[in-house]
């Protein structure tokens, strides 16, 4: 029975005396304020230290926005780490603030260390702050902290205002010129058509020589052939009667065309072989014999020899 009660005694005073120094040299972790106390809203630096020999492995705390009950944790402040003689230590630091009044108390933190097969806690000391509130002298007249500056403005201060209001201006005037121009062609699509320097008929039969040369629905590029066969007439069409052909479809150009030219009936089928055959190949894959491709070339000529002259003849007498 004593050499029982005796052993328990010895096993007790490697408990109390012996482990505390081993698990010392292990780790230890200590906490520290940058004041022991400040002003509501102010803030101070809480420093979290932990030095462990280099072979044990530690996590440090997650703090999130509270520090204990009335502190808050604004931010990370700075976090180090340095190694001598076989130790590292690394130094967390916070910055932390309060709003209550009185003396608040900075709870202990737990570290989760391993070193081997021991896996244990470390714990800092838990620390306290006292949060005291202003003194208000309330005998004197509350004043401002510092009266208002009266300072005049600065050209340099004005000046980004004034080029912003102009450049606003003129995107407003901008956009105003641009729907305005774009309802009266809508209305008077007639009056915007480009008047050319050169006469419509000679750009037009420049156009239809080069396509001629070129013979391109030899080469098997008939769809190609009719695309610029078209846009040849419809661009005489535009300027010399002022009809947006480029912008309306065969049955508009057909009927235009008829309003302006009702005595001729030959030259109004003459287009409308030309422009539907025109669409059955660009949009239908019409594959027409080389003869057609000839005729409609010629009759491209025959159209525009046929209509000039009497433009022609009105722009010389107008001179």
């Amino acid at each position: 029975m004593r050499r029982l009660k005796f052993l328990s005694h010895i096993i007790l005073f490697f408990m109390l005396v012996v482990l505390p120094p081993l698990k010392a040299q292990l780790i230890s972790v200590k906490s520290e304020l940058s004041s022991d106390s400040m002003m509501i809203g102010d803030q101070v630096i809480y420093t979290l230290s932990v030095e462990a020999a280099d072979q044990v492995e530690f996590i440090l705390p997650v703090l999130h926005d509270t520090l204990g009950r009335n502190l808050e944790l604004l931010s990370p402040a700075s976090s180090d780490t340095t190694h001598s003689d076989g130790r590292r230590v690394v130094n967390q630091s916070y910055i932390i603030t309060g709003f209550d009044a009185g003396m608040q108390m900075v709870p202990a933190q737990e570290v989760v260390y391993r070193s081997g097969n021991l896996v244990d806690t470390a714990r800092s000391m838990p620390l306290m702050i006292r949060v005291y509130e202003p003194v208000v002298d309330t005998t004197q007249q509350i004043k401002p902290i510092k009266p208002p500056l009266n300072t005049p403005v600065t050209f340099r201060e004005v000046l980004p205002w004034v080029a912003v209001g102009l450049g606003g201006l003129m995107v407003v005037a901008l956009v105003v010129v641009l729907l305005r121009r774009h309802l009266l062609r809508k209305r008077h699509p007639e009056e915007f058509v480009a008047r050319p320097r050169e006469p419509a008929h000679i750009i037009a039969f420049r156009e239809l020589d080069r396509l001629k040369e070129d013979k391109i629905w030899e080469k098997g590029e008939v769809k190609q052939f009719y695309t610029s066969l078209t846009e040849i007439t419809r661009t005489y069409i535009e300027r010399q009667y002022g009809i947006p052909a480029m912008e309306r479809t065969t049955e508009d150009i057909l009927h235009a065309f008829r309003k302006s030219n009702p005595e001729d009936s030959i030259l109004d089928e003459i287009l409308k072989e030309l422009l539907e055959l025109a669409d059955l190949v660009k949009f239908a894959k019409e594959d027409p014999l080389p003869v057609n491709n000839q005729t409609n070339l010629n009759n491209a000529y025959i159209f525009v020899q046929k209509t000039y002259p009497q433009f022609y003849r009105e722009e010389v007498t107008d001179e």
